[in-house]
């Protein structure tokens, strides 16, 4: 039994078919990667700032290395989308009610001790984000992270 030309010819046939084929699934691939991943953010929280390397970044998973280089107090990180302005969140008691009228809460980094550091990577589609400590001190002076300043403005495209 052997193969006839025509047979082979068929099967060599379908070679460039199966190379296109593997190119553009890996193609693929790549760009669901590349779309996927929103990048990572540095963000510094001290007293009374919440300071990020970047101002914005593509829609996608997002890192945020979150470093507490205050000097006097714990410290929380706190994402927040909203087309509220970072200082006209809905507050009680100095605290953002952190599912009031026109914000939606995505996640956070709870609790950092002066020095330490903490990650967390969330989902974030376009739009506008506050970021912002949201811890309310008791007796010490300065009883609301985020009344004193500590929020900003991020975008995602």
């Amino acid at each position: 039994m052997g193969f006839s030309s025509d047979r082979l010819t068929r099967r060599r046939g379908h070679r460039p078919v199966v190379a296109l084929v593997g190119i553009l699934f890996g193609a693929m691939v790549l760009a669901g990667c590349s779309a996927a991943s929103g990048g990572s953010v540095k963000v510094t929280l001290t007293e009374w700032a919440v300071v990020t390397d970047k101002a914005s970044v593509p829609a996608g998973t997002v890192e945020f290395v979150v470093t507490n280089s205050g000097t006097q107090f714990k410290h929380e990180f706190v994402v927040i989308k909203s087309d509220l302005a970072p200082a006209d969140l809905p507050a009680v008691d100095g605290k953002v009610d952190e599912e009031g009228a026109g914000i939606s809460f995505i996640g956070e980094v709870e609790q950092l001790e002066i020095g330490a550091s903490g990650t967390a990577s969330f989902d974030l589609t376009a739009g506008k984000y506050v970021l912002i400590c949201n811890i309310v001190e008791t007796g010490s002076g300065h009883e609301s992270h985020y009344n004193q300043g500590m929020r900003v403005a991020f975008t995602v495209t």
